[in-house]
């Protein structure tokens, strides 16, 4: 009977994979989603981006969480915790009662087996830097985890939440610990994972010994989108019940004035948009001339003429939303611009020459605006004039960590949510990879703002008090302003916006863009 009974329910998901989404819209126990990201690999040690991950955390869970609605940590299956003076010592009490997917118990030795997994395979496409700072893992006894770090880092805890893969719990029975896979794994629920469609579709159902509160829909269908257009196409025809990341700013626009749909806007939003100089790229190895370009770049014409009023104006690094933030960089001036670079001798007759890059499709179809508006600011001071370029996203990405690309376009939407990941990745952490090369400066200038930059940053890793850690990032934003290595442009609120039928309740944007579908539902 136990045959038969699998093969029935396979049977029923080749009958919903064939059905059309139209018709599993009826459906109150099946919730559809639809996006236009896409999921790499379903591997915890080599995954990177946020639908991969998104998937991940449906279905298992991390030892901390994002408290629903807020960025402030909460107990996930650690039920308590402790962290040593110096912020070396992390010591989780874990959570009870809890079992993996395939029925297995999770407790310390499954912890400790699923983060060695994920720092030996240490997949090259993955994120599991972000928890090579672990020193040792000991299982103290059956719901006791004591991690030791390499070095204090008051950021640890804050890493070790969801939607980081790598720090998820896997149970050791479900997938090998000496190979990467792709789709194979149990974790601890809400969801289990019962289809992986590459390009099409996941389907998820609830797992019944889920530890937390039950699941608000039985089954989540998520289909992916080739585009922004098809996406609002499948919402308007009712093939979908949600839409999430992403639609294109005139779209949301005539959306939220069709009266059939909810448009839901996320608070606070922590994914950010900015320019990055390669600081080892003449001229732009010269910060006087930097903050001459930044002042003159029109972050309120991008906000208003590209978006529609649905970003924001960003003047610091670290957004509105997260702790420390200040407002660090000047606001337009053209005439100050003007005065800046002429100070360093350009003219209207010997204008200043550069080429503004960015790619055409990865961030979605508005870029070639944007830059057309940037361009625009920075030739209205009389002494610019700027080529810009556009360049697909493998080769975007690998020319700028080759040094290739002297100013260019970038997004950033944060690994966990700490100050420290919106300034260090840049300038002390993985200057080369992300553009800035600021540890190859040429100029002396530049070379002391590295110096500065690794002193704050590692000072303020050192201590747990965060209102000392505080007082590191505000002086690191004032520096970051003053240096002009990165120039913020926008807040990025579009990508934290769902527009959903009618009758779908339970949609929760918070500040760390975990997408939890086990607390929607259809009424």
């Amino acid at each position: 009977m136990r045959a038969v009974g699998r093969f029935s329910w396979w049977v029923v998901l080749a009958l919903v994979a064939m059905m059309p989404a139209g018709a599993l819209a009826a459906q109150d126990s099946t919730l559809i989603i639809g996006t236009t990201d896409k999921v790499t690999q379903l591997e915890p040690a080599n995954s990177y981006d946020f639908w991969t991950w998104h998937v991940l955390e449906q279905t298992t869970g991390t030892l901390v969480t994002p408290e629903p609605g807020t960025a402030r940590l909460v107990p996930s299956l650690a039920e308590r915790w402790q962290i040593s003076s110096d912020a070396k010592v992390y010591t989780f009490y874990l959570r009870r009662g809890v079992t993996f997917t395939d029925g297995t118990p999770f407790n310390a030795q499954a912890m400790k087996w699923s983060l060695e997994r994920a720092l030996k395979l240490d997949g090259p496409e993955g994120a599991v830097g972000l928890i090579k700072g672990i020193d040792k893992i000991e299982a103290v006894d059956e719901y006791t985890l004591r991690i030791t770090l390499k070095q204090s880092d008051a950021t640890f805890l804050a890493r070790l939440a969801d939607p980081i893969a790598p720090v998820m719990a896997f149970s050791p029975k479900s997938m090998p610990a000496d190979k990467m896979v792709n789709g194979q794994y149990a974790g601890t629920g809400p969801y289990k994972l019962v289809r992986y469609d590459p390009d099409q579709r996941v389907v998820l159902e609830a797992y019944d010994k889920y530890w937390g509160p039950k699941p608000k829909t039985q089954r989540v269908i998520e289909v992916f989108y080739s585009d922004a257009s098809a996406l609002r196409a499948a919402l308007e025809s009712g093939q979908i019940d949600v839409g999430f990341r992403t639609f294109n700013p005139e779209d949301i626009a005539s959306l939220e004035k069709d009266g059939r749909f909810a448009v839901i806007k996320g608070k606070g939003s922590l994914s950010v948009r900015y320019i990055v100089f390669n600081v080892t790229q003449k001229p732009f190895d010269n910060p006087a001339l930097r903050r001459a370009l930044a002042l003159a770049i029109d972050r309120e014409r991008i906000v208003s003429d590209v978006f529609g009023g649905l970003n924001a104006p960003l003047y610091s690094m670290v957004p509105p939303g997260m702790w420390s933030h200040i407002e660090a960089y000047p606001k337009r001036d053209v005439e100050g611009a003007r005065k800046a670079l002429a100070a360093l001798g350009y003219s209207q007759s010997k204008p200043l020459t550069i080429t503004l890059w960015y790619t055409p499709s990865h961030y979605g179809t508005t870029e070639g605006d944007v830059a057309a508006v940037v361009k625009d600011s920075l030739e209205e001071t009389g002494l610019v004039k700027v080529d810009v370029q556009a360049l697909e996203w493998g080769t975007y990405v690998t020319r700028m960590s080759e040094g290739a690309l002297g100013m260019f376009f970038l997004g950033w939407y944060p690994d966990f949510l700490d100050p420290d990941n919106f300034l260090a990745p840049w300038l002390t952490e993985a200057p080369g990879s992300l553009g800035t090369h600021l540890d190859r400066a040429t100029s002396e200038a530049d070379r002391a703002y590295y110096r500065e930059f690794v002193r704050l940053l590692t000072a303020a890793k050192h201590v747990s008090d965060q209102d000392i850690r505080e007082r590191f990032y505000v002086q690191a934003q004032q520096k970051l302003a003053e240096s002009a290595i990165l120039i913020p442009l926008w807040q990025n609120s579009i990508q934290h916006l769902a527009i959903a039928q009618r009758n779908v309740e339970g949609i929760v944007l918070d500040p760390s863009m975990n997408f939890r579908t086990w607390l929607m539902y259809k009424k």
